[in-house]
């Protein structure tokens, strides 16, 4: 009887816990969608080629992909959403060996890269965040790549304008090059291709689209103006290959360029912190660049 009596009540006390864990799991209220989207991840899925979110590892996450060398100061700090890690450099640079997926001369046709920065002013050099340099390359500048003329300004300890910078140089049928950039002035009247987002963690897309031979800039999910149509000229991106990524620097024989030569004096090796670098093989909408912006903002 005793036993009888024990069997039900652990029956029932099984049956009452399933009950409070089933009620607590359904009343347990999810975030509502930003742009339709649950995750940062959720967006343009099938055309996201390359990613890096620094979360313990430099490699790039989809190939797996490690550095194949790095230079200066690398280590981490908190990352751009107040959670996870950051990529840190002081006169740093990180040197991939080519990732298969952005490694041929049609891979970014029409592209979209963004990521996070937090970078400061320095009234002395151009700053490289990160860019796709051919092996071979002769000079400086690569296949594409996104910085800011953090020599424009003194640095300030409160968020001051940031000039954001796009290039765009691609190999052209008779082998000359179309070199391209966004054109920022930030002594026009009015200035164009600045924002107010040197100092503090800011989101920096750039956005490249063929049919419309625009080369645009985002920070913070918000156009930033700048001569953005580029000409009938400028098409599809066809780039030099092999090409590497790096993040910190411009191409030069001190990272492993031989042929570009001593890194120009106009600029440095990179100092500042960066996050969540995504490479994508299309133009996302105005809308996905707003909703990537406040998803990871929010860590999602």
């Amino acid at each position: 009887m005793k036993t009888r009596q024990i069997t039900a009540w652990v029956v029932a006390s099984v049956v009452m816990s399933t009950v409070f864990t089933s009620c607590k799991k359904e009343d347990t209220p999810s975030l509502p969608p930003i742009g339709g989207y649950n995750s940062s991840d959720d967006i343009a899925t099938t055309n996201l080629l390359a990613h890096w979110t620094f979360e313990g590892t430099q490699n790039e996450l989809i190939s797996s992909t490690a550095p194949a060398n790095t230079y200066g100061t690398v280590n981490y700090v908190a990352g751009a959403s107040g959670s996870g890690q950051a990529l840190n450099l002081t006169s740093g640079t990180v040197v991939y060996p080519p990732i298969a997926k952005i490694n041929t001369a049609n891979a970014l046709g029409s592209y979209t890269l963004s990521m996070w920065v937090n970078v400061k002013n320095n009234k002395q050099f151009f700053t490289s965040f990160f860019g796709l340099f051919p092996t071979a390359v002769g000079e400086a500048f690569g296949n594409l790549s996104g910085g800011a003329e953090t020599g424009q300004f003194a640095p300030s300890t409160t968020a001051d304008t940031l000039v954001l910078k796009a290039n765009y140089k691609s190999l052209m049928p008779d082998g000359s090059f179309n070199g391209q950039d966004n054109r920022p002035d930030p002594k026009g009247k009015p200035p164009v291709g600045v924002f107010k987002g040197a100092g503090v963690w800011s989101h920096f897309v750039i956005r490249f689209d063929p049919t419309t031979h625009k080369l645009q800039v985002f920070g913070n999910g918000q156009s930033i103006g700048a001569y953005d149509d580029r000409g009938v000229n400028t098409v599809a991106l066809n780039m030099m290959v092999p090409c590497q990524a790096v993040i910190g620097s411009l191409a030069s024989s001190e990272i492993g360029f031989a042929k570009a030569g001593p890194l120009p004096s106009y600029t440095a090796k990179g100092t500042f912190a960066i996050d969540n670098i995504r490479m994508y093989n299309k133009p996302l909408s105005d809308g996905d660049i707003t909703s990537l912006y406040q998803l990871e903002q929010a860590g999602r």
